[in-house]
């Protein structure tokens, strides 16, 4: 008997776990978890577009509102970003902002692919450890290179620049953009390199014109991960730069931060501009993020 109610209480928690499993994978659930999911991800935005179109009491009105009424948004609509552009210098901390992050992506990019393809196509000796020493590089803490590099930029007189902003993302970015070329380039087969010789190619010819197009989403993915990086990095920002010349958004948002009040309003709606490019990056180019990280993690 002992055994036969052992087998009873076995197949019943059998059916129970069975009948859970089934709950959880089933469409509905499914749907519901992700809905959920995706509510509780997309509210900030959400919120953080709405605080931009208020007033500050409309801001500071308790209960928040999720749908607010036109009592508590400024009239026009868009009065608080055409405020914070011509008022507050937040276009040119957007052009700041723009530059630096393009000049630094287009020059990671560039010697990214290029160190990447060399080190997954040539040997030469200890080239592994000069690897691990590119990647050991970018292993320190960010907040312990400060000091040096404003020395040496002090030395330089290139504090307040943009010039130096360009020179810090670029470090930072750099090992990230060989690891991943590195490991992308591997995983496309040697063999089409040596076909690209024998129909009597260059080894630069064999790189622009067989390998980098079929490269295409690894070269996407290192460069949005590193505009989007430059577009939103604040330490450095924030000790290098003093005047609007060089600022960049990160450190113009913090400027609306004053010493008795809090511009929300103003804050809002700068962070939602900041917010703009990872947006249109996720939406547009998701395809190539995860492509190309994948194949630059698991292969190599």
């Amino acid at each position: 008997m002992a055994t036969s109610d052992k087998l009873i209480d076995t197949d019943r928690w059998y059916r129970i776990n069975q009948s859970i499993g089934e709950f959880l994978t089933s469409k509905y659930t499914v749907v519901a978890i992700l809905s959920t999911m995706v509510l509780y991800f997309t509210f900030p935005i959400y919120w953080t577009f709405i605080s931009s179109l208020k007033t500050l009491d409309g801001i500071h009105a308790f209960p928040p509102s999720l749908v607010p009424d036109a009592s508590e948004l400024v009239d026009p609509i868009w009065l608080n970003y055409v405020h914070l552009l011509t008022q507050r210098s937040f276009d040119m901390f957007t052009f700041n902002s723009l530059i630096v992050a393009l000049v630094t992506t287009a020059i990671v990019v560039t010697f990214g692919t290029l160190a990447g393809y060399g080190f997954s196509r040539f040997r030469f000796p200890y080239d592994d450890y000069v690897f691990i020493g590119i990647l050991g590089a970018r292993l320190l803490p960010p907040i312990g290179m400060l000091v040096p590099f404003y020395r040496l930029f002090g030395q330089l007189n290139l504090i307040d620049t943009r010039i130096a902003l360009v020179v810090v993302y670029t470090y930072m970015n750099l090992p990230l953009a060989i690891w991943l070329m590195r490991n992308y380039f591997i995983s496309i087969p040697a063999d089409l390199d040596e076909a690209s010789y024998i129909d009597g190619a260059t080894r630069f010819q064999t790189f622009k014109d067989v390998i980098l197009p079929l490269a295409k989403p690894g070269v996407a993915a290192v460069a949005i991960l590193t505009f989007l990086f430059s577009w939103r990095e604040f330490l450095f920002a924030f000790a290098l730069t003093f005047t609007t010349s060089a600022k960049t958004i990160p450190v113009g948002a913090m400027m609306m931060i004053e010493d008795v009040v809090v511009l929300w309003n103003y804050l809002a709606a700068g962070g939602f501009i900041a917010m703009l490019p990872a947006l249109l990056f996720v939406v547009l180019f998701q395809r190539y993020i995860v492509s190309g990280l994948t194949a630059g993690a698991v292969k190599g």
